[in-house]
């Protein structure tokens, strides 16, 4: 019955366009065609959500779409004001049991990136100048693993190599 109950509550037409928005995003992301113009439309139609609606929170939109929401705000490099924006009611809605942690872990680090700063929890890879895949420079190493599991995130040594995994198929499916 309670079941029942939350899914009344759930705001199917926003979860439906939540969930579309990320459809576009992962298509574009795994073609051979990088189209900016797809963030740049997710994040406009975003920030339009979040002013009608607030944070699209697991009680609103359900799981799958606040986690969606989440990875849309990841993907709005270009509109740092809106994630820090979103930040702050992403981090809100952890507090209230209605995000994950592990996505306020990702949008963190993003943040410290864009912002030219150690990234907090080791989440952020790129391509350096010597054209080696690795993580952004990360604070405190020593201590990474221990906030890393307060934030519901596997081991870095684990992750690490997930990441480079992915980065190969990535690189052979783009050549």
């Amino acid at each position: 019955m309670e079941k029942v109950l939350n899914m009344k509550k759930i705001n199917q037409a926003l979860k439906k366009e939540i969930l579309a928005m990320v459809k576009v995003d992962q298509k574009m992301r795994m073609s051979n065609k990088w189209d900016s113009s797809v963030d740049k439309r997710n994040t406009k139609q975003l920030k339009e959500i979040i002013k009608k609606h607030g944070w699209p929170k697991k009680s609103l939109v359900g799981e799958k779409a606040s986690r969606g929401a989440w990875l849309l705000v990841q993907h709005a490099d270009r509109d740092i004001k809106f994630q820090k924006r979103s930040f702050k009611l992403l981090k809100e809605s952890v507090e209230q049991n209605e995000a994950e942690k592990k996505d306020l872990a990702y949008l963190t680090d993003r943040l410290c990136v864009n912002s030219k700063k150690q990234q907090i929890f080791g989440t952020q890879f790129h391509i350096n100048k010597k054209g080696k895949f690795g993580p952004h420079p990360i604070k405190d190493i020593q201590h990474l693993n221990k906030r890393r599991k307060e934030f519901e995130l596997e081991a870095f040594s684990i992750y690490k190599k997930g990441m480079r995994k992915i980065h190969k198929a990535l690189s052979k499916k783009l050549n």
